[in-house]
């Protein structure tokens, strides 16, 4: 792929440990470059079927390029992303309120002087840096993640002023259902059905 591309992606490797009801509906950014360096970001909300298993949240990965665009046998053959070593975070009502507040231009940074948002679970913690440059209109996205004693891995991508519209509006809507998914499972009200009835036969 050459430029800046985005598209619905179907993650064909995603965990299926929890039955949900929109899993493995995603957009992707992808951003591939001439020197193999480029990055991509794939957002997925993950809804569950059962609300007693409060398993609601966004799947934020990034993934490194693996492969610069070229030609083959006279053919354009797309970049390649590395999606075997990605780095995923989830996305609670929170974080996802954070990163909003710098998509609105409430805040140039997510989590405000805390300069990120910090997970924590078992022996290993992950930072979600999200920041506005308001006067190149960019915003730059960076997950960090530590497991133990090993060497941290961090990856990152910086989103257009029009991707980060599209993101924006994104979450905005996918925030209410997350949280109140159970609206998407109620059947929907059918009004009564009242005959006809003709003036003669009055």
């Amino acid at each position: 792929m050459n430029g800046n591309q985005s598209s619905n992606h179907r993650d064909e490797t995603a965990a299926s440990e929890t039955i949900t009801d929109y899993k493995g509906r995603a957009i992707a950014f992808y951003h591939p470059n001439g020197k193999g360096t480029g990055s991509a970001m794939r957002l997925e909300p993950r809804i569950n079927r059962d609300d007693r298993d409060r398993y609601n949240c966004f799947f934020m990965e990034l993934a490194g390029q693996k492969t610069a665009a070229n030609l083959k046998a006279g053919a354009g053959v797309p970049a390649t992303f590395d999606w075997a070593a990605k780095i995923t975070v989830k996305l609670g009502f929170l974080d996802v309120a954070e990163i909003l507040t710098v998509l609105e231009g409430r805040s140039d940074n997510a989590g405000g002087s805390r300069n990120g948002l910090y997970h924590a679970a078992g022996n290993g913690n992950t930072l979600i840096s999200f920041q506005a440059s308001r006067e190149q209109r960019i915003y730059h996205l960076s997950i960090s993640k530590k497991n133990g004693s090993e060497t941290p891995r961090k990856l990152g991508i910086t989103l257009s002023d029009a991707e980060a519209t599209g993101l924006r509006c994104l979450l905005q809507t996918g925030l209410f259902f997350v949280t109140f998914s159970s609206f998407l499972r109620e059947k929907a009200y059918e009004a009564p059905v009242i005959p006809f009835r003709s003036a003669a036969a009055e």
